[in-house]
């Protein structure tokens, strides 16, 4: 499964960036994200502040919640 951190504009909700999550951590998305069954491939899921801090710890970067909305997209 790939997935996605997506960032939107909170005044156009136009996508501004992605960012790819690593392709071992699929457990680790799966964990942070609470589920428990595996997506389907074509979801899109809003991420709270806590999620979103530990999606920075995986991809190496800095999220700004003051500037964008963020989502979770899983692409299989």
């Amino acid at each position: 499964m790939k997935f996605l951190v997506e960032a939107f504009d909170k005044k156009t909700e136009l996508l501004v960036f992605d960012v790819e999550l690593p392709a071992n951590c699929d457990e680790r998305v799966k964990e942070i994200m609470g589920w428990t069954v595996a997506p389907q491939g074509w979801e899109g899921y809003d991420l709270t502040a806590v999620q979103l801090t530990e999606f920075e710890k995986i991809t190496e970067r800095k999220f700004d919640l003051s500037a964008y909305d963020f989502q979770l997209t899983a692409n299989g």
